[in-house]
């Protein structure tokens, strides 16, 4: 049977090292999703389910790690001193890559004692590893499956900018957009970063829009009644007046068919 390599990442260096060998598998196989959602920011969750991003290998977020075939000969041993500065590690297992950052949390400086070995020791931190991995990619099928993009983050960096905020400068063309009309005290230093993430996330899709379409938008949106409507254009006195226009655009409002209850989705998956 091959040996299992954790590698690890460490501050302020590009290339993986090479931590230890063992020869059983550190992950349970079975832990491989074999169904996932395509991420979407709008997109939740439950808490046994993951997201997915297909494709990954030519994504701008993938690095060398898993572009290239690894080979353990061609990364350094780590030091105990580059140990202490680990920000993630990497176990792979028949194409399976499974990734877990490391923080603080992680290293256990207390005394203990093995339950093999009764020898109490000291000065001997040790570093522990997760029952399930943080992020797995999958090689063969070019496929990286995780539940928080947070933490996926911290190992891929720049995946944050898949649920990134607005600009000053887009916050405020579509504050000055010619269906809303901003009144009182609110302005763009009190947009809200939820709000801030769904500017992101519409504008685009608003371009889109022909006129026909965007009139239903807003017919839409002023239907549920959440927001004044005059003139043509909603008015925002507040960040949750903005909400509530923004829910619209995303079509997140419906009724149930039986009771007719209004309602609106607090995540939206295309089928």
């Amino acid at each position: 049977m091959n040996e299992i390599y954790i590698y690890g990442k460490v501050k302020r260096k590009q290339n993986l090292l090479r931590i230890l060998a063992n020869e059983n598998n550190i992950y349970d196989m079975d832990s491989v999703p074999s169904v996932a959602i395509e991420y979407e920011p709008n997109i939740l969750i439950e808490p046994e389910e993951f997201y997915k991003i297909s494709d990954f290998s030519q994504s701008v977020y993938a690095n060398d790690f898993i572009k290239d075939v690894v080979e353990s000969v061609n990364y350094d041993q780590i030091t105990q001193e580059e140990l202490k500065k680990l920000t993630y590690i990497c176990t792979i297992q028949n194409n399976i890559y499974f990734f877990q950052a490391i923080s603080a949390n992680y290293y256990i400086r207390k005394k203990w004692f093995s339950i093999s070995e009764l020898s109490l020791e000291e000065n001997k931190p040790i570093i522990t590893i997760n029952d399930a991995a943080d992020v797995i990619y999958n090689k063969t099928l070019d496929v990286i499956y995780f539940k928080k993009l947070s933490v996926a983050n911290r190992i891929f960096k720049g995946l944050d900018q898949l649920y990134r905020q607005s600009t000053d400068l887009e916050t405020q063309e579509f504050l000055d957009s010619d269906f809303l009309e901003v009144e009182g005290a609110y302005e763009i230093t009190k947009v809200s970063i939820p709000n801030r993430k769904k500017i992101a996330l519409i504008k685009d899709t608003l371009t889109r829009f022909t006129d026909v379409e965007r009139q239903a938008i807003y017919d839409y949106t002023k239907d549920y009644g959440q927001v004044t409507f005059e003139d043509g254009k909603f008015k925002i006195e507040t960040d949750e007046d903005l909400k509530y226009v923004l829910w619209g655009i995303e079509q997140r409002y419906y009724t149930t068919p039986i009771g007719g209850e209004r309602r609106v989705a607090n995540s939206v998956i295309t089928i």
